[in-house]
């Protein structure tokens, strides 16, 4: 067989546990099928590159230097747009137009969608980045994903999602025999086939089975650019405003339009730091009625304005 040729491009804070992620199902793939996968690092330059947790990793040369090999994997964290350079997007071009395999682990997508090669495919990315990916790369087919294959390109959303992603890719070229031996041998559950959500569910993050909590939850997530009023969310949760005040202050020690400034200065944060939308537009894609209103909320919560946060 055919040795399968795998080259990890690494950009500066890459996220060390999605690269093993990707990396150890075919060091495990290769002891059960033999020397099937091979793999190597390249960076921007040929220097090392440090990750986010400050380890430096060596490489054995530069993207420029990639001839024609079967993936391409660009692993970013942090900072993709260290990743973003006139060579690096050229260079992911020329690999696309030779039909390279081209994938993509966290924030790895926005190098991909920079240089238009995911223009009408479907990818994901890491869910705190979603947000602005989304709205940065309107040809992107964005879905909220553990992970997604489309033709030649794959994006996974980072973290673990990276083995399940590297499972189905391992399943296609060896058969599900060795993927489900690979995931064994991982101590991972969660075979490829199956579906799962790309964020810890709201339940498990907010510490609450409540369905009526749940349910308003819900719809705040869904409503961020138009947020609905109390009387709305008690509707949805099927109990009066005051009982939905108890509830919210009991369960969550916060007021429910409090929960709700929260979520969407969480959202305003994410789409000023990985997003190039103008200020102003945060503020209304977050329901905010006027640019003054919103500075001060999110100067209150985040300790400075969100000019100033896009400055840095």
């Amino acid at each position: 067989m055919t040795t399968v040729d795998v080259v990890f491009h690494l950009i500066p804070r890459f996220s060390m546990i999605a690269l093993y992620g990707a990396l150890e199902p075919l060091r495990v793939a290769n002891r059960f099928a033999g020397p099937v996968f091979s793999w190597r690092f390249v960076s921007a330059n040929g220097e090392p590159v440090f990750a986010s947790n400050d380890i430096p990793v060596s490489v054995s040369g530069s993207l420029a230097e990639v001839d024609r090999p079967t993936m391409v994997m660009v692993c970013a964290s942090y900072e993709p747009e260290k990743g973003i350079t006139k060579p690096a997007l050229s260079a992911m071009r020329r690999l696309a137009s030779q039909k390279v395999l081209l994938a993509a682990i966290d924030t790895g997508p926005f190098v991909l969608a920079s240089a238009g090669v995911l223009d009408g495919y479907r990818a994901t990315c890491h869910w705190e980045s979603l947000p602005g990916f989304r709205e940065s790369f309107p040809r992107v087919q964005v879905r909220q994903s553990l992970f997604e294959v489309d033709r030649d390109r794959m994006t996974s959303a980072g973290g673990s999602s990276v083995i399940d992603m590297m499972l189905d890719w391992i399943r296609q070229q060896l058969g599900a025999a060795i993927s489900v031996t690979v995931a064994d041998q991982l101590v991972h559950s969660r075979f490829a086939e199956q579906s799962g959500e790309a964020r810890i569910p709201a339940a498990v993050r907010y510490g609450t089975a409540d369905a009526r909590i749940l349910s308003c939850i819900a719809l705040m997530e869904e409503q961020l650019e138009e947020p609905c009023g109390v009387k709305d969310l008690a509707t949805r949760a099927g109990v009066s405003v005051r009982q939905l005040e108890r509830l919210f202050s009991a369960t969550l020690k916060q007021r429910p339009m409090g929960f709700y400034l929260n979520l969407r200065l969480e959202r305003a944060e994410r789409l000023i730091t990985y997003s190039m939308m103008g200020v102003r537009e945060v503020a209304v894609a977050t329901g905010f009625s006027s640019l003054s209103q919103f500075s001060r909320s999110f100067k209150k919560q985040y300790g400075r304005s969100p000019s100033k946060l896009r400055k840095k």
